[in-house]
């Protein structure tokens, strides 16, 4: 309501910080939900693996973002600052295979996969300016990674495939959503209203695999891919709660 939105009016003036969630082993796919003040991006050193102080992660360890939206094979590493080539380091930071530091910015919507392979227990940190736009951008072939990229819960059916009305989605096309972090196993179809065994959808919607409609939140951050296994063209758009 109107409170909400004055609040997302407010907090898009604010520097703030927020930690996200505790990473699990394995891969933690991700969504950035702050952008850089002044800036519609998240830059890779606004990402922070934060272990307590404990000193469990470092350059030692397999921690790897990869795959923003239209860099897939891009990989860096979280590496200790005493490994840092440039000798600038105070802190852990973010580098290339070389121990090198990048300098990398993500999109609004962008997608990343946060590697915990030794299992270790750290929590992801962002910070920034709070994310209040609505996002779009054009599906390419094959896995598209995104999220969640607003600091608020957003329902499944805020994200919509769409195709201009060239009915080059539906019930009859293999596009999912999968894997949001902490429900790797999920996977949901984008069904025509045709086959909705409910009657009630009057448009393009989110079901399970019998074509049931499904209501589903994901919260702040939670990572997913849309796969567009038959190359189609269309556009993926995903609204602010705000």
């Amino acid at each position: 309501g109107e409170l909400a939105h004055l609040l997302g009016f407010w907090c898009r003036w604010q520097v703030v910080g927020y930690n996200n969630t505790t990473a699990r082993g394995n891969l933690n796919w991700y969504a950035p939900v702050f952008r850089t003040i002044g800036y519609n991006t998240t830059d890779i050193n606004d990402i922070n693996l934060n272990d307590g102080g404990v000193s469990t992660v470092g350059w030692g360890d397999s921690m790897q973002i990869v795959g923003p939206l239209g860099n897939a094979s891009a990989m860096y590493f979280y590496w200790d600052k005493s490994i840092d080539v440039s000798q600038t380091a105070t802190t852990y930071y973010w580098g290339d295979d070389t121990g090198a530091a990048v300098t990398v910015s993500f999109d609004e919507g962008d997608g990343i996969a946060i590697d915990n392979a030794n299992e270790l227990t750290f929590d992801i940190v962002g910070a920034g300016q709070v994310s209040t736009n609505d996002v779009s951008f054009a599906a390419r072939e094959n896995l598209n990674w995104s999220g969640n990229p607003f600091p608020a819960p957003i329902n499944l059916n805020a994200i919509t495939l769409d195709d201009g009305n060239t009915s080059t989605v539906g019930w009859g096309d293999s596009m999912q959503i999968v894997g949001p972090l902490g429900n790797a196993s999920a996977m949901y179809f984008y069904w025509d209203k045709s086959i909705d065994v409910t009657q009630t959808a009057t448009t393009y919607y989110w079901g399970d695999d019998t074509g049931t409609a499904v209501n589903v939140t994901l919260d702040p951050g939670a990572g997913f891919a849309i796969d567009n296994a038959n190359s189609l063209t269309f556009n993926i758009k995903i609204a602010c709660p705000y």
